[in-house]
């Protein structure tokens, strides 16, 4: 009698949400060449139905994709007559009653969970995970799945909800698990109880992340106990063509970042149609979609800037259109460390952020690698603009300190860093 042969163990498990635009999945796809590049066996976990994909996958990166699964668990398809389907329908008031219990246990019974820990195999550890299948469904009970045929020697999971998720699955198995977290977390609002799952369930982490000092002063009140690191966004220098110049060379504004509120486009555009100097004569590009993208255009038109703010939706390769500009704006309402906006000073570009979140004020020094102006103010930005297209060597002054700030992220220097803390036993 033949045996199947065991599958092979994964060296490294790397897990998001999904695959669409972002920079968690920008940062992810890089550790994966890093480590791939190290003869390791990497996997990539998605596990939502969402966006499409907008990222190359690297040549020999194994991806499982628990998504499909997860969508046909969650329809209500009462067309279709298999038992399968029968089976699902039948179950559906007792996941309801699952989560309301669930959700019981988390509020006002959730001093009884307080004392968990990872390992043991205790009432408090089942019951709260019995409460994170209730709440969230789907995508837990296939990840749960998926770990029942693969033992990764390593995870390194991203954004909140994945986190917790993971910490969930691996609550009882052996596995090194490192946690990124990348959102302030005094100021990202969770829905109920994902919170309460958070501060219990990230101490299975056995090194909890952030990608800037901002995100990590928010975690050492909640999780002092834990390993905790600075794990910075690796970011390789890209090649600037000597034809583009340099930015006090180029003229226009140019926007890398979805159309939400989070990122305060209104506020930009408010801005330019209130310039009184050289910004006036100067476009606006802004890369990038979202569900706010038929108000900002409607916005546009009520201004009268049609002729001057260009829509161009979803690129793979905004370096292009980094390069054709002159200055980088991000005026956010609140931000972790914005991928576009590391990729826009790597390329040399003059830039303007807010001061809403810390995370862009560790790499913008105002006045020397960039300008920062207060959050929701469209005349302090108005002004920051006419100065930058006034003024051809503040740009190229700027940019050229914004380079420089940026080579701190380059493999050469992050990548013992993060191989520090993955790579272990």
């Amino acid at each position: 009698m033949q045996h199947a042969a065991p599958e092979q163990t994964d060296d490294l498990w790397l897990v998001l949400p999904h695959l669409g635009p972002g920079g968690a999945q920008k940062v992810a796809l890089l550790a994966a060449g890093f480590f791939m590049a190290k003869g390791w066996r990497v996997r990539l976990v998605t596990m939502l139905p969402g966006p499409a994909q907008a990222h190359a996958i690297p040549e020999g990166l194994l991806v499982t994709d628990l998504a499909p699964a997860v969508d046909a668990l969650w329809k209500r398809d009462h067309w279709n007559r298999s038992l399968l389907a029968r089976g699902r329908r039948f179950l559906a008031p007792q996941r309801r009653l699952h989560r309301a219990l669930a959700r019981l246990v988390m509020g006002p019974l959730v001093g009884l969970l307080e004392p968990v820990q990872p390992g043991p195999r205790d009432w408090r550890s089942r019951l709260l995970r019995w409460c994170v299948q209730g709440i969230d469904g789907p995508p837990s009970w296939e990840l749960e799945r998926l770990l029942q045929s693969h033992r990764p020697r390593r995870v390194v999971s991203f954004l909140s909800r994945t986190n917790m998720r993971i910490c969930s699955a691996l609550w009882w198995r052996d596995c090194h698990l490192v946690v990124s977290e990348r959102n302030d977390l005094r100021k990202q609002q969770l829905p109920f109880p994902w919170p309460r799952f958070r501060r219990l369930l990230y101490r299975r982490a056995d090194v909890l992340t952030a990608n800037t000092a901002g995100v990590m002063d928010s975690l050492v009140p909640l999780f002092q106990a834990r390993q905790l690191a600075l794990l910075p966004n690796p970011l390789p220098m890209p090649v600037v063509p000597a034809a583009v110049g340099s930015a006090g060379d180029r003229q226009g504004f140019v926007t890398v970042a979805r159309l939400v509120p989070q990122k305060g486009i209104d506020v930009l555009i408010r801005a330019l149609a209130q310039s009184a100097g050289a910004a006036r004569n100067w476009t606006l590009t802004l890369v990038g979609d979202g569900p706010e993208r038929a108000a900002l255009e409607h916005q546009v038109q009520q201004v009268g800037l049609q002729e001057r703010v260009h829509f161009l939706g979803f690129c793979t390769d905004p370096q292009t259109f980094l390069l054709r500009s002159g200055v980088f704006v991000l005026p956010s309402r609140f931000e972790g460390m914005p991928n576009a906006l590391l990729e826009a000073m790597a390329a040399g570009l003059a830039v303007v952020v807010t001061d809403a979140s810390p995370g862009p004020l560790e790499v913008v020094e105002n006045g020397v690698s960039g300008l920062v102006v207060p959050s929701d103010d469209p005349f302090a930005l108005a002004e920051a603009l006419d100065r930058l297209a006034l003024d051809p060597a503040l740009r190229e002054r700027l940019g050229a300190a914004a380079r420089d700030t940026l080579r701190q992220l380059d493999w050469p220097v992050v990548g013992p860093i993060w191989e520090s803390l993955v790579d272990q036993p």
